[in-house]
């Protein structure tokens, strides 16, 4: 434990010692703030101090509640409450002043009584007088039932009985879910069916839940089917609602043993769902004693002629189970079936099977690659299944069946053997196939496997900022564009990189400009040094781009006609603070309201971090507050940004502009004159302003600088 670690338990320590209740509630509630956020993987912090949390909140509790003294208390012991604890629990739920401190109560009761051998049975029949209490709301009363719902006590048992015939239907329904448990359910079926059927279709999703288990676990692929045989049948609904362990697992050997492949199958289902066998048993060990005659008996289904069992084979032995020695029975089940659910759980099996020999059995292998290119098969946890199969069991031994999935397969086929071509290393091995294959797509992919996309795996990314998607149509320019792709920065990047800028192809300079200001271009690649060469030519594109038009909207999917000037924006904002004049330029000659905007935005960030404004950008500012052309909006803010501009360069921009002829130029002009440096040197103005300006509806600055006025006299 470090110093620090030792500082903060030590005075937390000692307020949780505080004679003070306040202080010590207030640290019980970080105790449990901290406690409430291990939710998500962190450590309490003060974990070893918890014995002393716990003599703290005991201390609480023996006292007068005051404040949320005995809440906090509580909270904290839903936590840390021993058996011992019952009694003092039981003061304060029997004392409760209100919900808050009822709620918690029953909270750190259920953590009491779950602690003890025994519940303490003053507690258990305070409890009890809470659910039972019809003066209580429906919520306090289901949080008493909640507190003891998991004792296995025929006290509590009954208590349940009791609550499902309350005439409030939430309560009725909760009670009900209490008993859908499936060891309740073995006694208390009938009960539960027969409430569930009284209930409105609406009743909430704990009804459907009641509904749902009362229902039972049928299979998992034969839901829809009924078993002919009355001794198959009965021993079917034995299963899913047995009476106890030893009939349960009778039932289970009894379809397990059939020769009707429909009730195997329903057998291998119940032992491989977690809803199955090992729910519905109350010693789930007894299952696991099950599993040799199980995977024998679903070895024999793939060897025998029970065809409609062998999903329900398969997928019991899948890829946890599977062995090398099942090759075979692999691959003449999937010569044989025409099932895609079967292909579909053969080809998970083979995954087991395939990883775990030394040897891949290339008989397999060749399978699986025939369904790839099967088009009876459908793609969709299938054909695609199949190529991630083959690609994580086989790595770059799976190359040739991926590299004839790009030649021959269909395009979603091909994305994925893209996806993983690549990533089992395949891009540097078959670089040209790969990017040939990406071209003829276009520039959107049939998929995109595991959420990625396979064109941007190939050739890199970004493709670019404001321009995702376009593909330039001149071979010289795409091509530049694919190199500025790849992951390296040398000549080439830069040759590829000026060819773009020094087109006339507004998208290609687009792309260039993306790439050159992007962190994940340029930079990624070659740090800020491989921005240089190419500063000037950037300089000038940017420069140009924000005087022209925006480009057609057609070019950028996303960004539309702003595309071309968000770039060069972009771009801007990069080099703004090393290059005013550029900046000051912008400002001046936008070639729209958006470019000045987003210039003056570019403005303020500049001062932000300089000791004094630079005086182009000032008299960038200056002139554009003054031009009757450009929105008055614009002129105001150009103002304000001269206020806060750092140093005294703004003085002579900030005075011209008290002589513009609008109101709110000249309040926002004087409202920068208004420092205490300079007030006095500009008085005799700003009060002719002042007295000039309107009385009512005038502009917030117009009340700023009178009061300042009034102010600096007094």
């Amino acid at each position: 434990m470090n110093d620090g670690e030792q500082s903060r338990l030590g005075e937390f320590s000692a307020r949780l010692g505080s004679d003070d209740i306040d202080v010590v509630r207030g640290a019980l509630d970080d105790y449990q703030s901290a406690q409430a956020d291990t939710r998500w993987g962190v450590d309490n912090p003060y974990w070893p101090l918890a014995n002393e949390v716990r003599f703290a909140a005991r201390d609480l509790l023996g006292q007068s509640p005051s404040g949320r003294s005995h809440a906090s208390a509580l909270t904290v012991m839903w936590h840390l409450a021993e058996e011992e604890d019952a009694d003092l629990i039981a003061d304060a739920l029997e004392g409760a002043p209100d919900a808050e401190v009822r709620e918690m109560a029953l909270l750190a009761a259920g953590t009491a009584l779950a602690e003890g051998e025994e519940p303490n049975r003053r507690l258990l029949a305070t409890i009890t007088a809470t659910v039972l209490d019809e003066g209580l709301d429906v919520r306090d009363r289901k949080d008493a039932m909640q507190a003891l719902e998991d004792l296995d006590l025929p006290e509590v048992e009954d208590l349940i009985v009791r609550l499902s015939e309350s005439s409030a239907l939430e309560l009725q329904v909760y009670a009900a879910g209490c008993l859908a448990t499936p060891l309740r359910l073995r006694v208390h079926r009938d009960r539960v069916r027969r409430l569930a059927r009284s209930w409105p279709e609406d009743a909430g999703w704990e009804a459907k839940h009641v509904r749902e288990a009362v229902e039972g676990f049928h299979s998992t692929y034969w839901k829809d089917t009924e078993l002919d045989d009355p001794v198959l049948r009965k021993a079917h609904d034995e299963l899913r609602f047995p009476l106890s362990d030893e009939g349960c697992l009778q039932a289970f050997a009894t379809l397990l043993r059939s020769e009707e492949p429909v009730a195997v199958g329903i057998a291998l289902d119940h032992y491989e769902s977690s809803e199955g066998l090992r729910r519905v048993l109350e010693d789930e060990e007894r299952a696991e004693a099950c599993l040799p005659e199980v995977l024998a008996r679903a070895r024999e289904v793939l060897r025998r002629p029970m065809s409609p069992a062998e999903v329900s084979a398969l997928n019991m032995i899948g890829a946890r189970h599977a062995e090398p020695g099942d090759a075979g029975l692999l691959r003449d089940v999937l010569m044989r079936t025409d099932s895609d659910a079967v292909r579909k759980e053969a080809i998970w099996m083979a995954y087991g099977v395939l990883d775990e020999a030394e040897v891949k059995d290339e008989r397999l292998v060749a399978a699986l690659g025939d369904l790839i290119f099967d088009p009876s098969v459908g793609f969709y946890l299938t054909k695609e299944t199949a190529v991630r199969v083959l690609a994580d069991s086989l790595g770059a031994d799976a190359d040739d069946i991926l590299l004839r999935a790009l030649r021959d397969g269909e395009p979603k086929v091909q994305a994925h053997a893209s996806y993983f071509l690549v990533r089992t290393g395949g891009l540097d091995r078959h670089r040209a196939i790969l990017e040939e294959v990406a071209e003829s797509w276009g520039d959107r992919p049939p998929q995109h496997p595991w959420g990625q996309n396979p064109i941007e795996l190939i050739f890199g990314k970004p493709h670019s900022v404001h321009w995702e998607g376009h593909r330039l149509a001149d071979p010289d320019l795409y091509r530049a564009h694919k190199r500025l792709r790849a992951p390296t920065v040398d000549e080439s990047y830069h040759r590829a990189l000026r060819t773009l800028l020094e087109s006339d192809d507004q998208a290609a300079v687009g792309i260039a400009l993306d790439h050159w200001w992007s962190p994940d271009g340029a930079v990624k690649r070659g740090g800020e040094e491989a921005r240089e060469p190419e500063r000037a030519l950037v300089l000038d594109r940017i420069r140009e781009v924000l005087r022209q038009p925006p480009s057609p909207a057609e070019l950028s999917r996303m960004y539309g006609p702003e595309a071309k000037h968000l770039t060069a924006l972009s771009a801007l904002d990069v080099i703004a603070a090393d290059e005013p004049f550029l900046l000051a330029e912008v400002v001046e000659a936008a070639a729209s309201d958006y470019v000045r905007e987003r210039a003056l935005d570019a403005v303020e960030a500049v001062f932000k971090d300089a000791e004094e404004a630079d005086l182009r950008l000032v008299e960038a500012l200056g002139n554009v507050a003054c031009d009757e052309n450009v929105p008055l909006n614009d002129r105001v803010r150009a103002l304000e940004l001269l206020d806060e501009s750092p140093g005294t360069n703004s003085l002579d921009a900030l005075v011209r502009a008290t002589r513009c002829s609008e109101v709110e130029v000249q309040a926002a002009a004087a409202s920068g004159l208004l420092w205490e440096e300079v007030i006095e040197d500009h008085r005799a103005m700003l009060e002719e302003l002042a007295a000039s300006w309107p009385v009512e509806d005038a502009p917030w600055e117009v009340t700023r600088v009178r009061d300042m006025l009034n102010a600096a006299e007094e």
